[in-house]
């Protein structure tokens, strides 16, 4: 599998993962919302544990292997941006 379809996997995961958490919201006014948007931000190194396993999990169900520390190395340059955008992705509008 190429890196493009882990890569596509992974986002498509992130994204269920905050939907998920976020769709509560949606019933939610007031100090409630507030309360919610507050457990849902406190609970970022979660959505990164999420990320991490995901990516693990991705990795080792399409049978990737990295014969040399570069081609790991190159992995994870690869990814770099995709993580940064989206733990933005946690965060967007929910922190003015």
């Amino acid at each position: 599998m190429s890196y493009e379809k882990i890569k596509e996997e992974f986002i498509k995961s992130a994204e269920a993962y905050i939907n998920a958490k976020r769709q509560p919201f949606e019933k939610l006014s007031g100090m409630e919302l507030v309360d919610a948007k507050s457990q849902y931000l406190d609970d970022f190194q979660g959505y990164i544990t999420h990320l991490n396993f995901t990516l693990n999990a991705l990795i080792e169900e399409h049978s990737i292997t990295f014969q040399t520390l570069e081609e790991a190395n190159a992995f994870q340059d690869y990814m770099k941006p995709t993580f940064g955008s989206i733990a933005v992705k946690f965060t967007e509008g929910l922190i003015d």
